[in-house]
């Protein structure tokens, strides 16, 4: 099991790709909007977002999934 410092650490980390993805979705959508780059780059922006945005996801589910057990095991 992980201590608390080091799910703190996972959380930041987390907390910061999501926003990191979800930023480069809204710039990658406004930019494609005002048709201010190709649409090739703009796609691989918002695909490169949701990646982050995935990563982020599946960093916190793990600090989710491991906390410390509630009692003892069954």
């Amino acid at each position: 099991m992980q201590g608390a410092a080091e799910n703190r650490r996972r959380k930041r980390r987390s907390d910061r790709a999501v926003v990191a993805g979800l930023s480069l979705i809204v710039v990658a959508l406004l930019v494609s909007s005002r048709e201010l780059a190709p649409a090739l780059a703009t796609t691989v922006a918002a695909i490169v977002g949701f990646g982050l945005l995935m990563y982020g996801v599946h960093v916190a589910w793990l600090v989710f999934y491991d906390r410390e057990p509630d009692g003892p095991s069954s």
